[in-house]
């Protein structure tokens, strides 16, 4: 998992697999390294009756199990669940406990729409691009996406492409989102998006994207930071 961790408790002989990330777990450290990594994807599924059989006959954590089953049959149990989680053992500080804590409470009474667009905004915010791109393509191919919301999906689409140089791809996504949200910022970061996508910024060519190995340079990456923020004001 790139680095080493030190257990303090037993090590499963099977490991719980996270089908999310393609990913085997062999001890609560690693778990916690997982959740801590990961927080924005963690969703209420997660409390599933084979993680709590996980940790009671794998780990043999049976006061945790009964804890965490307790929790999973609540509604609005994830975030108490997962700190309960985190809290079995010394990997994770109570500080970052508290922050995984309160990344999931803003989930609470919010619709599935709305949660899955929290969890691509945060994706967006910590620069995971092609990441939140999917998820917002996903939002967009479910029913009844529409209006407003729709728009606002398309804006952030629109900020991932062009922080990737996709400008062409970016304007294409802000003009879908001014049609729908009739946001101002939408249209002007068309318009904006447009003319880079002609190469108005030093270092972007026509089209101006990238493939997928490579990143922006950092000094055409900063230029067009400028840019892009004086072009919201």
């Amino acid at each position: 998992m790139g680095k080493m961790l030190l257990c303090a408790h037993r090590i499963a002989s099977v490991p719980y697999y996270i089908e999310q990330m393609a990913l085997n777990v062999y001890s609560l450290e690693e778990l916690c390294h997982y959740l801590k990594q990961n927080i924005d994807l963690v969703e209420p599924s997660f409390m599933e009756e084979e993680l709590i059989e996980w940790v009671d006959g794998e780990l043999e954590m049976s006061a945790l199990a009964t804890r965490l089953k307790t929790l999973s049959a609540r509604k609005d149990g994830l975030a108490d669940f997962i700190a309960a989680l985190a809290s079995g053992c010394n990997y994770c500080t109570k500080e970052e406990v508290s922050s995984m804590r309160r990344a999931l409470m803003e989930f609470e009474g919010k619709s599935e729409l709305e949660c899955r667009k929290i969890r691509a905004d945060r994706l967006l915010q910590k620069k995971r691009r092609r990441s939140c791109i999917m998820e917002y393509r996903k939002i967009l191919e479910l029913p009844g996406v529409s209006g407003e919301f729709a728009g606002n999906v398309w804006h952030n689409l629109g900020t991932a492409y062009a922080g990737l140089f996709f400008f062409e791809e970016a304007a294409a996504c802000f003009g879908k989102a001014y049609q729908r949200n009739g946001n101002p910022l939408s249209k002007s970061q068309q318009e904006f998006a447009l003319q880079l996508a002609k190469g108005a910024l030093p270092g972007a060519g026509e089209g101006g994207g990238l493939t997928e190995a490579e990143e922006p340079p950092e000094q055409v990456l900063e230029q067009w930071k400028e840019a892009y923020v004086r072009s919201c004001k």
